[in-house]
């Protein structure tokens, strides 16, 4: 509930910039309208229209006053209820005008539109077009799109099916249930049904935020970047695989992700930013790779259950005092306890531990241990697809293999 009311400020915010932007930039030539329940700026230069977002009325350019004027409307205008269908062109006092842009927040928080049909002569969706639509369950987007604005689709928590037009040159969804840019191959949007393909090699900033259907994901090894706030506010995420070439997790990446309960991250992983992991408060254990030399603040701030803490580096990296909220368990290398015991912040920790190397092999493992993906390291803390002959870390515990 707290998100909701945090969201709506956000929204409100924006709201009263988007009036200001309209009443500065309507020209002689543009003009606001409503036709058919639908906002248009529509200009009489290109004699296109773009759908637009009025939070509480409309402008009008007075051509006999040489000034701009308010057009108030019934309010019922403004909210859009089951399906919505956008026209190819529409016409206003005999002049027809070619509806081609969806403009920025056009369909803000239109949480009574359950489908919404874009036509072939849409080139461009501005940023949160559709934000915050939670009863949209499906878009099609279809081949004249040319650019898409950031976070078109985030909160739209009952989406769960998105196609892009096999003829689309920008953009291409090919199953994924995603959109993808094909320039970059950076997934743009996500669902709860998306499964990323391999070609995918960045996720972008809110690509599945507040995404909450969305259980378990694998990322592809491709994948070489994940934007910030990617996987956000996914409160029912509970199993997700990284890439074994990821070097950073952005701010706020899992961030309110409440049920994961674990997450193995790579060897090749070097920072992990401010609020990364913030509020994970069903996590329950991670180790930290040797690769890692720098956690920020509030990382794992917020993880109360976060009880145990497994970190492969022989030497303490930098943190900070709000990194983690809970500092009870600290397994290190045996050789490593003592710089530990006397490190800024790390040394907080209410039990410092050099554990001793089991004696299990690694036979006695069992497949029913969490049906996750086997992922193993070495206490160097580099990556293999299976365990070695020595001493593992496999899924987060040490172990013993006497054989290879």
């Amino acid at each position: 509930m707290a998100k909701k009311l945090s969201t709506k400020k956000r929204i409100m915010k924006m709201n009263r910039l988007i009036v200001l932007a309209a009443a500065l930039t309507i020209t002689a030539s543009t003009f606001a309208q409503v036709i058919d329940n639908i906002n248009y700026y529509l200009n009489d230069a290109t004699k296109e229209a773009e759908i637009k977002h009025f939070s509480f009325n409309s402008f009008e350019y007075n051509s006999d006053e040489d000034k701009i004027v308010t057009n108030d409307h019934d309010d019922s205008h403004f909210h859009y209820k089951g399906e919505v269908k956008i026209p190819e062109s529409v016409t206003y006092k005999g002049v027809t005008y070619k509806v081609t842009s969806i403009g920025n927040a056009a369909f803000l928080l239109e949480s009574e539109m359950t489908s919404v049909t874009i036509p072939n002569t849409i080139e461009n969706i501005g940023n949160e077009a559709f934000l915050g639509c939670d009863k949209l369950t499906s878009i099609y987007l279809p081949a004249s799109v040319k650019t898409i604005g950031v976070s078109i689709l985030s909160d739209c928590t009952s989406l769960e099916s998105i196609v892009v037009d096999k003829n689309n040159k920008n953009f291409y969804s090919n199953g994924s249930n995603a959109i993808i840019d094909a320039k970059n191959n950076w997934l743009i949007i996500g669902c709860k049904n998306s499964v990323i393909p391999n070609t995918v090699t960045k996720i972008m900033e809110h690509a599945f935020w507040d995404c909450v259907g969305l259980t378990s994901i694998v990322i592809p090894n491709n994948v070489k970047n994940i934007d910030e706030s990617a996987f956000s506010n996914c409160i029912n995420l509970k199993s997700i695989t990284l890439p074994d070439n990821l070097e950073t997790i952005e701010n706020g990446t899992f961030k309110n992700c409440k049920s994961l309960e674990s997450i193995s991250l790579p060897s090749t992983l070097k920072l992990i930013y401010a609020d990364a992991f913030n509020n994970c408060n069903s996590l329950k254990e991670i180790t930290i790779p040797a690769s890692v030399n720098k956690i920020n603040t509030h990382a794992f701030e917020g993880c109360t259950s976060l009880t145990t803490v497994t970190n492969l580096s022989t030497k303490p990296q930098s943190i900070y005092s709000h990194t983690f909220s809970v500092m009870e368990n600290l397994i290190v290398p045996k050789e490593s306890e003592e710089a530990y015991r006397n490190a800024p912040i790390w040394k907080h920790f209410t039990n410092i531990i050099g554990k001793p190397t089991p004696t299990t092999d690694i036979a006695t493992l069992r497949p029913s241990e969490g049906n996750k993906p086997t992922v193993s390291y070495n206490l160097s803390g580099q990556r293999f697809s299976s365990p070695q002959k020595g001493v593992n870390i496999v899924n987060g515990k040490k172990i013993i293999r006497k054989k290879n």
